[in-house]
């Protein structure tokens, strides 16, 4: 079992991403030419579409779930309002406020992205959605309720106006993506 600081250490040295969880570092795969095609539509509609005092990220911003100390990556994230770094993370590469989280599910993450993953980040106080999208035509959101409760949405046409502003089309976002 290591440590959370022990773990920013070895992530800094190491030239590929790794998630920790529970005192354990978990290696991250690369992505088959449709889920990164799928990421980089994801991080574009966000940019593109995002309301004013939102920021936008890509897959290499590290997110801390300060309750649970699990560190991720999500495909994409977004920050509306002043961004909040970590303490314990000196470098200044790990945010804790989300507002958003987005997952591209894979054969090797799905599980984890509807599981532990997504029951820590309910536990981030910012987090107002986390979407799952899927290989073929599907997005899967959790949108918090100010009841603190969750809806959830299943979209598989048109499109999805997220709380950021943003809004992920179907069409745009699967239209020609390689077939694996």
């Amino acid at each position: 079992m290591i440590t959370y600081e022990e773990y920013l250490a070895y992530e800094r040295d190491s030239e590929l991403k790794h998630e920790f969880e529970d005192g354990e570092i978990f290696a991250m795969g690369g992505g088959s030419p449709r889920h990164s095609a799928l990421a980089s539509r994801i991080s574009a509609a966000l940019e593109n579409t995002r309301l004013g005092g939102c920021t936008a990220f890509q897959s290499d911003m590290r997110i801390r779930v300060l309750a649970t100390g699990r560190a991720t990556y999500a495909d994409a994230s977004m920050v509306c309002g002043a961004i909040e770094l970590d303490a314990a993370d000196r470098s200044g590469t790990t945010i804790t406020n989300p507002t958003l989280l987005v997952e591209v599910l894979s054969p090797s993450t799905e599980e984890v992205d509807r599981g532990s993953k997504w029951r820590d980040c309910q536990l981030i106080p910012s987090l107002q959605e986390y979407v799952l999208i899927s290989q073929e035509a599907r997005i899967e959101a959790y949108r918090r309720m100010t009841s603190g409760g969750w809806e959830y949405l299943d979209v598989r046409e048109g499109s999805l106006k997220l709380a950021s502003g943003a809004t992920l089309d179907l069409a745009m976002l699967y239209e020609g993506l390689p077939s694996t």
